[in-house]
């Protein structure tokens, strides 16, 4: 048996190049770094530093193009960025980010399901397809249709956009089914700015809406307070209701700074937005 053994070994001394050895020795860093950045208190480093990670993480994926963290980091490292940084000072760019940030998550989607073909579906292949997936392959497909949403709100003037809104609707209803208290109760905070953000006659449903705003409060128990900002942002500008509006910009505005330390940054940011939302009121109601 020893020469099989020692044949064995071998074969996976090859397999783990030293280039992939030393990947797999970066990572825990790279993590840790990303916990870091979650943890920011200063929006401004955070945008000064945050492109140079995001370099860093495709310079990694480099070496394992086939490496499902990697890819959904990136996915969610794009779509922060976008939204944190570019979405209200330039829109395109942000929109190029966002097509970035799916394409990333698309990769993981097809490497975690194992289902090559995800563009290009019918609605009933599209609906099949997600009857497929389990838990395991979340993390890809929220960070696919955070990603897909958020390019679509820059792209509404675009027949595409709206071709799209019945597949999104469906992937992240998936989604919330399979765990709505995943990545801080993020399918609900999705879907109550998805069904907030349109009058009826264009798809939207506010009641709806109100129900998985109030439910992500809950899960997150009022410590995330991007959710009181869409709350305020979509739903409360939708339906005219100030008075809903300014207390949940307010309660953003008079939230401790620590009030959820592993998401710091999300928190500063929600507080930037809700100062200049605030004072575009006279305008929105």
């Amino acid at each position: 048996m020893k020469p099989y053994a020692l044949l064995f070994i071998g074969l996976l001394l090859v397999a783990c190049s030293p280039s992939r050895m030393a990947l797999q020795a970066t990572l825990p860093l790279v993590e840790s770094q990303i916990l870091a950045m979650h943890e920011e208190r200063d929006p401004e480093l955070a945008e000064q530093a945050i492109p140079a990670n995001l370099k860093i993480l495709e310079g990694l994926l480099k070496q394992d193009p086939d490496n499902t963290w990697i890819l959904e980091n990136l996915a969610e490292g794009f779509c922060g960025y976008a939204f944190s940084f570019l979405e209200d000072t330039e829109p395109a760019r942000a929109s190029s980010l966002y097509e970035r940030g799916k394409d990333y998550a698309l990769r993981a989607t097809i490497l975690r399901t194992g289902r090559e073909k995800w563009q290009g579906l019918s609605l009933d292949e599209w609906s099949h397809a997600l009857n497929e997936v389990d838990v395991s392959h979340q993390p890809a497909l929220f960070w696919m249709g955070q990603c897909w949403g958020s390019w679509l709100m820059q792209n509404l003037d675009s027949v595409e956009a709206f071709a799209d809104i019945p597949r999104l609707e469906s992937l992240m209803v998936k989604v919330h089914d399979l765990d709505p208290a995943f990545h801080h109760a993020g399918p609900h905070l999705f879907l109550g700015a998805f069904y907030g953000g349109r009058s009826k006659m264009l798809g939207g449903n506010p009641e709806k809406s109100r129900h998985h705003f109030e439910k992500a409060l809950e899960l997150t128990d009022n410590k995330y307070l991007l959710v009181r900002l869409f709350f305020a942002k979509t739903y409360a500008v939708q339906n005219q209701d100030r008075k809903l509006f300014e207390s949940q910009l307010q309660a953003v505005l008079q939230a401790p700074v620590d009030l959820f330390p592993e998401q710091r940054l999300a928190n500063q940011v929600a507080r930037q937005k809700a100062t200049k939302l605030l004072g575009q009121i006279d305008e929105l109601f």
